[in-house]
């Protein structure tokens, strides 16, 4: 699992998503599908890196607000940059840091929260949009690179329904989905991830209450997929009546990306 990671200086959680098993034999191929978090953060080294990646596109599935506050380091004349500025709120903050500020925090509290924020991530329009552009790209040809804040989230669910849309079983997905707690080191991190959020928010923070919010956690995709399934029965169809991804759509997928 850890040859899936690419090592950046400064650019976190960045990793290729393919080499999976689909249902029928075949495999997903390497060195198309890329997931990660921001580029705000990265070096002269870390972009010269990405340009020699060949990447034709990137979706970014951060809201303006938070494009803003943290600029791209990366831009490439080369690589196609999607986003969406619709949605518009003036805060800056991502949805978990206002959280964060508003409410008592526990454990519990916390893991409620993320359960509650992903059962709406499928069906946020602006975050349709986004998915939609990803497949549409996928479509076209070429690698590519899906990624918000911290690559667990909204690029978390993305990367599931491109799995499933290849035809990766559900055990994998969920794999892929784990992984991301390796990937960024938590356990590593922590202390100084807590310590720059508790200075953002001028508040002390507990780390097991911070936990749920840092890294994933089966209980998170798993509220995702079933809100899907409540609305459309599996995410196959949802796949076709959100993101007009149907059996057609998917079959060319697979003959591009899975051999």
């Amino acid at each position: 699992m850890h040859d899936r990671l690419i090592p950046f200086d400064r650019v976190l959680n960045f990793r290729d998503f393919g080499g999976w098993e689909t249902e029928d034999g075949a495999t997903v191929a390497r060195g198309k599908l890329f997931r990660s978090a921001s580029f705000h953060d990265a070096t002269d080294d870390d972009i010269a890196k990405l340009d020699a990646m060949g990447l034709r596109f990137l979706v970014d599935l951060r809201r303006p607000e938070e494009r803003k506050h943290e600029p791209t380091r990366w831009e490439s004349a080369t690589t196609r940059m999607i986003f969406n500025d619709e949605g518009a709120s003036g805060q800056s903050l991502p949805p978990h840091l206002l959280a964060l500020m508003q409410s008592d925090l526990t454990p519990q509290s916390t893991h409620d929260y993320m359960v509650s924020l992903y059962r709406e991530i499928p069906f946020d329009p602006r975050l349709i949009k986004l998915y939609r552009d990803w497949f549409q790209e996928l479509g076209e040809g070429g690698a590519g690179v899906v990624h918000c804040a911290a690559g667990k989230d909204r690029t978390g669910v993305a990367c599931a329904l491109t799995l499933f849309a290849l035809g990766v079983s559900e055990e994998a997905v969920f794999a892929d989905y784990e992984f991301t707690n390796q990937a960024v080191d938590l356990e590593k991190r922590m202390p100084r991830i807590q310590a720059r959020m508790e200075e953002r928010l001028g508040r002390k923070l507990q780390t097991e209450a911070l936990r749920p919010m840092l890294g994933v956690d089966a209980d998170f995709l798993r509220a995702a997929l079933e809100a899907i399934d409540a609305r459309h029965g599996s995410p196959l169809r949802y796949l076709e009546a959100e993101l007009g991804v149907g059996e057609r759509e998917r079959a060319s997928l697979t003959q591009r990306l899975a051999a």
